[in-house]
């Protein structure tokens, strides 16, 4: 049996380990951060992916933990419903914290390994060494590189493959409060003066929100009194939801571009947002993280773990819709913040006029996994 290392604790590496140890496949999953845990906002996961998760037998733990999406609404700044689209296709959207915390405690212990931050890696073709910050180092037979979009290994693996910028500036929260009936189950999406402002419920008691406006990367971080500022032309309710979240979390938004790329380099392979990362206008980062550990999981086990022909089987598998996630987005965020004030105007109304059928093309592709059946 190999010896197979994890680099990253997040969601990607997690899924990664579940679908691993369901398997009975033994590996070490090592996290920099002296503990599992996520920032405190909300995630979506589509059919697609709880699908996935009723295999290793966590479906129901996670339904119970979050909220069912059922329509999902363009609004204006005012919360006047422009369309309004029912989701055939089930999916909810859960605390990351929470997803962290159920994830995580059916692994077995040992096998996680906290404060291990991997300061390089010595690739030859039979053999890998971690060296980690702390002087040690662990030996291994396949690396499965799940750090995020910032992936120091896949900095030194593919030194070329830059992150890209959107300017603009993302933030989110959770914030407590009992929506409206109205709302539950509610998708809730506002463009308007160059900015962008969605909430959905988490559960009857807290609210997952997100803001987005333009600005340059590296910006100085605001209070949530500035973002109230901003949005003071929007519904009470929208300012509410800033005035009153228990966090405030701000980010550039980025992604990895959407040229071709390589995922893996001999006996390293690389997944989720560490190879492939998105923007969120799809809501689609975090499950296409966890279609690649169920990916990645079925091609070594199908090719008895042989690099050389399952690491290229599992990016030929997943290339294409993870792809079409990364560009798809990419291009709805920028049509939400067109430049010119026309062609604002024309995004910013097209969502009455697109056919429902094109909407319902693109959610039927986001969650067929037939491919890994």
């Amino acid at each position: 049996m190999k010896n197979i290392a994890i680099i990253g604790g997040g969601i990607g590496g997690l899924t990664m380990a579940n679908c691993l140890q369901a398997k009975r496949i033994d590996f070490k999953l090592y996290e920099q951060a002296p503990q599992l845990g996520e920032v405190g906002a909300g995630i979506g996961l589509s059919k697609s992916v709880m699908d996935l998760f009723r295999k290793i037998n966590l479906y129901e733990e996670l339904e119970a933990a979050g909220s069912f999406i059922k329509y999902a609404c363009m609004t204006s700044k005012h919360l006047k419903v422009r369309r309004e689209l029912p989701v055939k296709l089930d999916s909810i959207c859960i605390h990351r914290a929470k997803l962290i915390d159920i994830l995580s405690k059916h692994i077995d212990k040992e096998k996680i390994h906290l404060n291990k931050k991997v300061s390089k890696i010595a690739q030859d073709e039979n053999r890998i060494t971690l060296f980690f910050s702390d002087g040690t180092s662990a030996p291994c037979d396949l690396v499965i590189v799940a750090d995020g979009i910032h992936s120091p290994i896949r900095k030194q693996l593919f030194p070329s493959l830059n992150i890209r910028y959107a300017n603009q500036i993302i933030w989110r929260g959770v914030t407590k409060l009992r929506l409206d009936n109205f709302y539950q189950n509610r998708f809730i999406e506002s463009w308007d003066e160059y900015k962008r402002f969605l909430f959905v419920p988490l559960n009857r008691e807290y609210v997952f929100w997100l803001a987005v406006q333009n600005g340059a990367p590296g910006g100085a971080k605001i209070t949530k009194a500035d973002l109230v500022k901003g949005y003071s032309g929007f519904h009470p309710l929208v300012q509410q939801l800033i005035r009153d979240s228990e966090n405030l979390i701000q980010n550039d938004l980025a992604d990895l571009g959407g040229d071709d790329r390589i995922w893996y380099k001999e006996n390293i392979v690389i997944m989720g947002d560490a190879i492939h990362a998105t923007t969120p206008n799809l809501a689609q980062g975090g499950c296409q993280a966890i279609e690649d550990a169920f990916a990645l999981t079925r091609m070594l086990i199908t090719h008895d773990f042989n690099h050389n022909v399952a690491f290229p089987a599992y990016q030929q598998l997943r290339n294409k819709k993870a792809m079409y996630v990364v560009n798809t987005s990419w291009k709805l965020g920028q049509m939400a913040h067109e430049g010119s004030k026309i062609k604002y105007f024309l995004s910013k109304h097209a969502w009455r006029f697109i056919p429902g059928g094109v909407f319902k093309k693109s959610e039927r592709f986001i969650n067929d996994i037939k491919y890994l059946s």
